[in-house]
């Protein structure tokens, strides 16, 4: 990697990295909803066992962004990702082999402490590597596009190679969904490579001058690591934002774990497709949600750092925008749908606003020290992802609680969204509160320069 010495250019190399990195951690974290109808037919299991199948990863999950994300301030994001990668690679074989429900739960959970080490050690690197001009629109860049690959294989990929593999077609001895898995554990491991060889922690590496030091120079002087991390733990205002970011998470819990189902059942009902034909076009309706999280986010990322950079505008200020259309998006999902053409819109644009997440992580990165960047993060998502993971464990029954018999799927799923609505309207409040902190700390860097 000596050619790339001093490049500064390099710098969207690990972007793409990071965006490979992510996508094996969307994949695994959705590796069993567009295989569900498969497991609900093989495990004999329904709409509660899927939720909490889903919240034993992310429980997981949430406990290892601390313990990840502070590792990846200490021996830096390539050393981290790689290693998390080979693990989540590990993990996606024994579920292609799991012997039934209660063993995949163990998988689940075992996946999901691995597959922390992606997200928010990928948020640290790219923190490193790229200013307030640019990050906004870099980490929507990252979360957009490696999130929304890891759903298309989860939500689309691993449906039609199931589909296909039922018709007797082996894959080292597995047919069906378990042949999908096992594919998907190659497509990581490749991954994991592409990262350990391309990756770097910090442009300090190639011989750049560093992002930490120029904006640490101007948030705290001569404060150690640890210093800096427990004043920022210590202040209020650091729990009030991280309650801004557990509306994105649950809403992200609950929308991609249900729409391809939600989604089945209105083409069930509304178009007359079978069981198998309703799956995949549950499957493409979530590719449309896919669609607007890779293209709409980057483009609203873009946007948060023009007027954040130009006109001072918070980022807590366009964060509680997004909330509040969320809120308004699913009570409308609660209600029949009028077409599958304003159905698709809908998804679309929500695809956008329920990943506009990373906003958050900008701000918190701007707020306090970059270099306390991972342990900051991990513990923001740590809060978000304890609840999200909550809120998708009681999702199945909320579902049933609302629900009413043979009135359509709307009914049928409506409770999940009331969940959603709620967390948002949190998030509304809690947004609007931090408006006050990001202001101050604009005025603080605005006189240090």
């Amino acid at each position: 990697m000596t050619i790339f010495y001093k490049k500064s250019w390099y710098k969207w190399i690990v972007l793409v990295m990071c965006i490979l990195a992510y996508s094996s951690g969307n994949l695994v974290r959705w590796n069993y909803t567009g295989i569900s109808q498969y497991l609900v037919g093989e495990w004999h299991i329904g709409k509660e066992e899927l939720g909490i199948l889903g919240s034993a990863f992310f429980y997981a999950y949430a406990i290892g962004q601390s313990p990840w994300g502070t590792l990846t301030d200490i021996w830096g994001g390539r050393r981290v990702i790689s290693v998390g990668i080979l693990l989540t690679a590990v993990m996606f074989s024994l579920f292609a082999y799991a012997g039934g429900y209660h063993t995949a739960i163990i998988i689940r959970a075992l996946m999901g402490f691995v597959g922390a080490a992606t997200f928010v050690p990928c948020m640290a690197v790219l923190s490193r590597w790229f200013t307030k001009k640019e990050r906004g629109m870099v980490l929507n860049i990252f979360s957009g596009t490696g999130g929304g690959i890891g759903e298309l294989w989860s939500f689309l990929l691993m449906p039609l190679i199931s589909l296909f593999m039922v018709g007797g077609a082996t894959f080292f001895g597995l047919s069906s969904w378990r042949a999908s898995t096992l594919i998907m554990t190659f497509v990581t491991l490749v991954i994991m490579l592409l990262c350990f060889i391309g990756m770097r922690s910090d442009p300090a590496d190639l011989g750049l001058p560093s992002v930490v030091e120029q904006e640490t120079r101007k948030q705290v002087k001569d404060r150690s690591y640890k210093a800096a991390l427990l004043s920022a733990l210590r202040d209020p205002w650091f729990w009030i934002i991280t309650f801004a970011w557990q509306g994105f998470t649950v809403s992200l819990r609950l929308l991609p774990a249900w729409l391809p189902i939600y989604a089945a059942a209105y083409y069930k009902q509304t178009q007359g497709l079978s069981n198998v034909e309703a799956m995949v076009a549950g499957g493409m309706m979530a590719s449309v949600y896919i669609a607007g999280r890779i293209l709409g986010t980057p483009l609203f990322g873009k946007l948060s750092d023009v007027l954040l950079v130009r006109y001072n505008v918070p980022r807590t200020l366009i964060i509680a925008c997004f909330h509040i259309f969320i809120t308004l998006s699913m009570f409308i999902l609660s209600h029949q749908m009028p077409s599958t053409l304003m159905f698709a819109v809908l998804v679309f644009v929500i695809g956008a606003a329920i990943n506009m997440f990373p906003l958050v992580n900008a701000a918190v990165a701007e707020i306090w020290p970059v270099k306390t960047g991972g342990a900051l993060m991990g513990m923001v998502n740590t809060v978000g992802q304890l609840i999200g993971a909550s809120a998708l464990a009681y999702s199945g029954f909320m579902a049933n609680k609302f629900s009413v018999a043979d009135a359509g799927y709307n009914f049928e799923y409506r409770g999940i969204w009331y969940l959603a609505m709620i967390f948002s309207s949190i998030s509304i409040v809690a947004s609007l509160l931090a408006i006050r902190r990001e202001k101050q700390s604009i005025r603080e860097n605005t006189l240090c320069q």
